[in-house]
């Protein structure tokens, strides 16, 4: 029938003539030829194999892999597959297009992060396994994929970069923050715990007219005012009925640093709500947080050093402590150490944007770790100086948790560490700021404070000083 339409034959009536480019155009341009599933073609069976690989592959290059075509079916339904049940003698397809894909893109990260044999070959039976059955605009959520770290050893991170590159990855893990959000106002009422949720979300993402904070001030924050607002809740409905003398009263109970802080939150947490038109007064408006002395700095005991030497048993515990001990480093510093800021044909190290000369023992440690890094990850890619097992395949820093958890359950931390390396400074100069400044980059504040300290050692025993009390 197709055919007689293109020629404009009689369909049913000899005497009527239909014009086919008038009714169907497509028809007009190209035929549609129909054919029976599951049969092949003779030119199929005589195209080489290699061929036939070859052009898959450079269309898995050209074409993208997600997202569905100007006239592709979308699907109704996001159906959610079990991975652990694939069985390579059955669903394994290595002729699929997004396999060929993701292969080719895994290749290319491995290049470029110098990822292990074992990492390679596991992130390909990651990909193998999910990439096998999947069809185009099909999208792979990460909890999906997240049973086949214990169910098939597959390196699951990696197997989710490279989908997140297709373009095809839905990360629906629950957010961190969320859930720590809830946890923490599940207690209050609900009505203050509405407005509580929507100020410590402005902090953390930020808005127009003011940045986002830091995950570490938003929860301090919340640590600071949460005891007074679980009062609150016992009383009150809403924050609104929060009065002026309710947080005086509050302030007044507390003292130095703590009343500072508490106070700080309040305002953060009333100026939002006024921003918002949700009171029609801020409260906290007039009330000082005072000021207070901040407690003297005490030299550390020499059993404090013996504890975290002793502790310090890896090369790059050694070198943290050292670069901590001899040069203070902070943590933050010591994180985003890479090792374009080591000059060691000059023995010189950069920290913090402050070059400092190499002494003989960190230099010494410094050696002896960078040869344990080759050894141990020889073909990484990250430019940071310290490297772990799951940073060697990335390109960013060590966690915070990780350095933590370097030095955690001494007596004195490296944060007490460093304050007492600032403070044999200023005590070695003889309480000269300018000279303590120049020696580790600090600001001319931070120089004077040690350098307060240090005069005050000079002078007299520190212990028979007497202790100002903090002014409200």
């Amino acid at each position: 029938m197709q055919a007689r339409l293109l020629e404009g034959t009689e369909l049913a009536n000899p005497d009527v003539r239909i014009d086919p480019r008038a009714y169907f155009p497509l028809i007009a341009r190209t035929g549609h030829q129909l054919e029976l599933g599951g049969l092949k073609r003779t030119s199929q069976l005589a195209y080489p194999k290699w061929r036939y690989r070859q052009d898959r592959l450079t269309a898995a290059r050209e074409a993208p892999a997600s997202g569905p075509g100007p006239e592709e079916q979308l699907r109704l339904f996001e159906a959610r597959r079990d991975y652990c049940r694939f069985e390579k003698s059955r669903h394994a397809d290595y002729a699929n297009l997004t396999l060929i894909a993701g292969r080719v893109v895994a290749e290319r990260l491995a290049e470029l992060r110098g990822w292990t044999i074992d990492v390679c070959r596991l992130t390909d039976r990651g990909l193998v396994v999910v990439l096998s059955g999947h069809q185009a605009g099909e999208r792979v959520r990460y909890l999906d994929i997240l049973p086949l770290a214990a169910d098939r050893k597959v390196n699951v991170e990696r197997v989710a970069e490279v989908l997140d590159e297709l373009g095809i990855l839905v990360d629906d893990r629950p957010d961190s923050f969320e859930s720590w959000l809830a946890a923490r106002s599940q207690d209050l009422a609900p009505e203050i715990a509405e407005d509580v949720r929507s100020w410590l979300r402005s902090l953390h993402k930020g808005g127009p007219r003011h940045r986002a904070h830091s995950r570490s001030s938003t929860w301090g924050k919340m640590a600071a005012v949460h005891p007074l607002l679980l009062q609150w809740s016992g009383r009150y409905q809403h924050l609104r009925e929060v009065t002026r003398d309710d947080i005086q009263t509050a302030v007044d109970a507390v003292y130095g640093l703590e009343r500072k802080t508490l106070l700080n939150g309040l305002r953060s947490l009333f100026r939002y709500m006024r921003r918002r038109r949700q009171i029609f007064r801020d409260p906290t408006m007039g009330i000082k947080g005072g000021t207070f002395e901040r407690p003297p700095i005490i030299p550390l005991p020499r059993q404090s050093y013996t504890e975290a030497v002793a502790a310090a048993i890896t090369p790059a515990q050694r070198l943290m402590l050292a670069l901590t001990v001899v040069h203070a480093a902070r943590r933050p510093a010591l994180k985003m150490l890479t090792l374009d800021d080591l000059d060691l044909s000059n023995r010189k190290i950069t920290l913090a944007g402050h070059t400092r000369p190499l002494d003989e023992l960190t230099h010494g440690l410094l050696i002896n770790y960078l040869f344990f890094r080759h050894r141990s990850w020889p073909r990484t890619a990250n430019r940071h100086l310290f490297v772990t097992r799951v940073t060697s395949h990335e390109i960013g820093p060590v966690s915070d948790y990780w350095c933590h958890t370097q030095f955690a359950g001494l007596s004195a931390s490296l944060e007490k560490m460093r304050i007492d390396r600032h403070l044999e400074e200023a005590l070695a100069g003889g309480g000269d700021p300018a000279r303590l400044a120049a020696v580790f980059g600090v600001s001319e504040f931070t120089a004077i404070r040690y350098a307060k300290a240090a005069r005050m050692l000079l002078e007299g025993p520190l212990e028979t000083a007497s202790r100002p009390e903090p002014r409200p």
